[in-house]
């Protein structure tokens, strides 16, 4: 009898171990606001979801003092979870799962969490200035005139 009830633990615990899915980790060196399919997150691991493509955004972090980053912009990435095994296999996908996840273990899926700098302004700093002075030469002829 104690051998049929461990034997009955042991299946249920595999059984109870395959009803997780995957687990997600972020990663998040910056400290950047993070929003994980569109909710407030924090960096860590995020207990399974669902199968599929899941979505983070990012904020620039402030710089010291509570000052804004304008030199990085907001940042979007797609993370795929993939399914251990076709869903349309039914009813034997559970079993292949089984399968599968005692032959390679827990598929986990880990994201890193990096803003994009902003693109350099193409002009140099002569044709910013050469610019500005025309339009600064053209109010001060359009005053002379004005007087």
């Amino acid at each position: 009898m104690a051998h049929r009830t461990s034997r009955l633990v042991a299946v249920l615990a595999t059984v109870a171990g395959a009803c997780t899915g995957p687990t997600l980790r972020v990663e998040n060196p910056g400290g950047h606001p993070l929003f994980l399919d569109g909710l407030t997150a924090k960096a860590g691991t995020k207990p399974f979801r669902y199968y599929g493509t899941t979505r983070w955004d990012a904020l620039p972090a402030d710089l010291p003092k509570g000052r804004p980053d304008w030199q990085h912009r907001p940042t979007s990435q797609n993370v795929a979870v993939p399914p251990p095994v076709s869903p349309w296999i039914f009813p034997l996908d559970f079993p292949l799962e089984l399968l599968v996840r005692l032959a390679n273990g827990r598929a986990d899926t880990t994201t890193v969490v990096a803003v994009e700098p902003v693109a350099p302004d193409p002009r140099t700093e002569t044709e910013i200035a050469n610019l500005e002075l025309a339009a600064l030469t053209q109010r001060a002829l359009q005053a002379r005139v004005a007087r």
